[in-house]
């Protein structure tokens, strides 16, 4: 299955009314310029697992993706996203993985 590919949404002096979406199973994409957010709101009645997916490596090797749990009924926020973790086909597109989907929406905010 395809990630869910999510479009930056920026604040403005007027207000943003953000607009949330359920990621797929497979996660979500984002484009970043170091100046993007992602908010995870969580509401099922479990805690879910967010991976941070590491773009590079190290001397070749593979560096473990960073995890953070949300908790149930609970939201978090995530970023700004450094170049470590956008994917190394040159499109500053970062990967997030989470453990589960139901009752779990995302957005991309953008500053």
């Amino acid at each position: 299955m395809a990630r869910t590919a999510l479009t930056p949404q920026r604040f403005a002096t007027t207000g943003l009314t953000a607009t949330y979406v359920t990621p797929d199973v497979a996660g979500v994409s984002l484009r970043s310029s170091g100046k993007q957010v992602l908010h995870v709101k969580n509401a099922s009645g479990a805690s879910i697992t967010v991976t941070l997916k590491i773009g590079r490596t190290v001397q070749g090797q593979a560096v473990t993706a960073p995890t953070a749990t949300v908790a149930a009924s609970a939201e978090r926020f995530f970023g700004p996203f450094p170049d470590d973790y956008e994917q190394p086909d040159g499109t500053d597109t970062v990967f997030v993985d989470f453990s589960a989907v139901a009752s779990v929406t995302v957005a991309c905010l953008s500053l």
